[in-house]
């Protein structure tokens, strides 16, 4: 399918929105982090720091996600959250660039980890050791990827502008 400059400008607004949901569920981690730090150890604040940083990952597989499917990249099997993470470290077609260096797909890539660890708990309780070690990835996972879409949406309206040019 042959995008035009409507559909760029379409996805660069969502990543944007994205973005947005990204900067609400950093504050919640935040948050959760300054209660541990000021005493609070109850599992509960555990499971909730636990929670934010699920999300903080939630937000960014949703912004690959939507770059995938824009440039139809159909994704298979049990292992599509990493395939579609990996994905994102490679140079793109008509981008001719990767969103993600392999630095910033390191740091998500344990956020997708103790993701998928977080959401098969079940009834065993947090290690509050691992979620400490994790939370310290997420300021680094969160200002590597920040960066990554500025450049990203940069490329993107570039192409976006190329596209009026021809037409």
């Amino acid at each position: 399918m042959k995008r035009d400059r409507e559909d760029f400008e379409r996805l660069i607004a969502e990543l944007q929105s994205d973005m947005r949901d990204l900067e609400v569920v950093v504050a919640e981690n935040s948050r959760g982090w300054d209660r541990i730090e000021h005493g609070a150890d109850d599992p509960l604040d555990w499971a909730a720091l636990g929670y934010t940083i699920h999300n903080v990952y939630g937000v960014i597989e949703n912004y690959c996600l939507r770059v995938a499917k824009f440039f139809e990249n159909g994704l298979d099997g049990a292992r599509w959250h990493r395939e579609l993470l990996h994905r994102m470290t490679l140079a793109i077609g008509t981008l001719g660039t990767a969103v993600l260096n392999e630095d910033t797909y390191l740091l998500i890539d344990e956020l997708r980890s103790f993701r998928h660890l977080f959401r098969n708990l079940y009834a065993r309780p947090l290690d509050p050791d691992r979620t400490r070690l994790i939370q310290t990835r997420v300021g680094p996972a969160v200002r590597a990827f920040v960066d990554a879409h500025k450049a990203f949406s940069t490329k993107l309206q570039q192409i976006a502008s190329a596209l009026d040019d021809v037409d």
